[in-house]
């Protein structure tokens, strides 16, 4: 007997999934498809196995899906030219899998552009998209076996980690051997009872609908309104397991580009604040930006560190104690000008110096160019934070948080000094100066505000992470973008538009 493609291919999958059956435990698991299905150079070729393998491993790890062999797979739908969705999620679901996960590189010479999805194809899904995830890979470095087998894995965990926050698994309720119903999984809480319809034709969606909620306790019913039947399920989720892969796997990769914390390091930290501050004018556009070619960084430092420099070089140019000689009045602003400037002198520019060289180095290590010794201390980010504006979020990676910090700090302690300077009024008559009053409540006030924003900066640098993630994720599931409309008399009108990838 001679078998049609379609007939050959759906028995070479159906032995895959026999022979995946035979290898798990009792328990009815989702059946779990992985494949790659293009790549375009040799380097790809090999992160193509690279990936598969990690993906397998990653997925078996969570004990929640049993996996057909992803070698097989891919070279069965190669062999078979069934490279498109449609043709996947058709043999996926005449083989009785659950999830079919499919991967695609595109090597760019510069970076690897690597994009993953996921279709559920039973209930609630019936071969829709669960996750999507696209990044950009740089290959800037030196990458060898160890680094491509890393990449890939970090990849691979992070995308399990989505896909388990979001998806759902249809558990059935079983008759177990005394004639009572339960659910095969460890579940605890009230869900949802759902009850398939039957399917009105072959291949077709099949419909649900809620019939009510159960009590569960370790896939025991406790109560359940109404009653269930055989056949009735549940959607389990996997919000826990998503959060601890991801968890993990970020630890794991900060045991592997950082060294452990040590007190030396933060002491250097402590040495160098002063003169870091001082020349930071001068050695962060040139040693910092210039030499990591970072000129995205040079750029944010030019325009956000400019009024602050002013300040700075007018306050210690403009030397307030030069009035008293003059015998001038001596405003406020100046005192207030000269204490700033002092402190950017002398603490407030680290921040800056920080960003300068962190981010080179975190980019080092998130492509697994070597291990960082300076980085990835929370002692460090915290005395940074402390000392200086944004200077413990620059040093964790992040110029967001960081540039937010440098000028809502600069400028709380600007007016919170300016405050606290009382005008120093020359009095011709008398000969002398008069100190006046300053407003004691707004002053306070200020100093207060000042010190909660450091507070929360402070612990904020110490608790957040460092960024250290390999790529750059450029499909984050939304889209905005400028579009062009014709209108009915030839003309042209502007406008904006949103999509937003489910």
């Amino acid at each position: 007997m001679t078998l049609t493609r379609p007939a050959a291919f759906t028995a070479v999958l159906c032995l895959c999934a026999f022979l995946a059956r035979g290898a798990a435990r009792a328990e009815d698991r989702p059946l779990l498809g992985i494949a790659v299905l293009r790549n375009n150079s040799p380097r790809t070729a090999a992160l193509t196995v690279l990936l598969e393998n990690n993906l397998l491993r990653i997925a078996e790890s969570t004990a929640l899906f049993r996996a057909v062999n992803p070698a097989l797979l891919r070279e069965q739908l190669g062999k078979f030219g069934c490279t498109d969705e449609r043709c996947v999620l058709g043999f996926a679901r005449d083989a009785g899998m659950s999830l079919v996960i499919r991967g695609d590189f595109d090597d760019a010479s510069d970076f690897i552009l690597l994009s993953l999805h996921a279709y559920g194809i039973d209930i609630p899904y019936q071969n829709r998209a669960v996750q999507s995830y696209t990044v950009r890979i740089p290959m800037k470095g030196k990458f060898g076996a160890a680094e491509y087998n890393a990449i890939t894995e970090e990849h691979a965990a992070r995308f399990i980690s989505k896909l388990l926050a979001g998806y759902r698994s249809p558990v059935y309720a079983v008759t177990d051997a005394d004639g009572t119903l339960s659910f095969g999984w460890n579940l605890n809480g009230t869900y949802d009872i759902y009850r398939p319809e039957p399917p009105r034709e072959k291949n077709a969606l099949r419909g649900f609908r809620k019939t009510g909620s159960a009590l569960l306790a370790s896939g025991a019913i406790i109560r359940s309104d109404p009653p269930l039947q055989a056949g009735d399920f549940v959607l389990a989720g996997f919000r826990d397991k998503a959060d601890y892969l991801e968890k993990f796997f970020y630890e794991r990769k900060r045991e592997t580009v950082f060294r452990p914390p040590a007190w030396a390091n933060t002491i250097y930290a402590v040495l160098l604040t002063g003169p870091a501050s001082a020349f930071m004018p001068v050695i962060a556009p040139t040693l910092g930006y210039y030499r990591a070619s970072d000129w995205q960084g040079l750029a944010l430092w030019t325009f956000n560190f400019a009024p602050y420099f002013y300040l700075e070089i007018n306050g210690m140019a403009d030397y307030w104690a030069n009035y008293y000689k003059k015998k001038k009045t001596v405003p406020r602003d100046v005192q207030a000008q000269y204490y700033f400037g002092l402190y950017m002198l002398c603490a407030g520019g680290a921040s800056l110096f920080a960003d300068s060289f962190a981010h080179d180095l975190l980019e080092k290590a998130a492509n697994y160019q070597g291990v960082q010794p300076f980085m990835g201390s929370a002692v460090t980010a915290g005395y940074l934070a402390l000392i200086s504006g944004g200077g413990g979020h620059f040093y964790r990676g992040s110029r967001l948080w960081g540039y937010l910090y440098f000028h809502a700090d600069n400028l709380l302690l600007f007016f919170t000094i300016r405050e606290f300077c009382p005008e120093k009024k020359y009095l011709p008559l008398l000969r002398s100066f008069s100190t006046e009053k300053i407003n004691r409540t707004r002053a306070y006030a200020l100093l207060s505000a000042t010190c909660a924003v450091k507070l929360a900066e402070v612990v904020h640098a110490v608790l957040i992470r460092d960024a250290i993630r390999n790529g750059e994720i450029i499909d984050e599931g939304y889209a905005v973008e400028p579009v062009l409309f014709g209108t009915e008399d030839a003309g042209v009108t502007l406008g904006m538009r949103c999509s937003y990838r489910w």
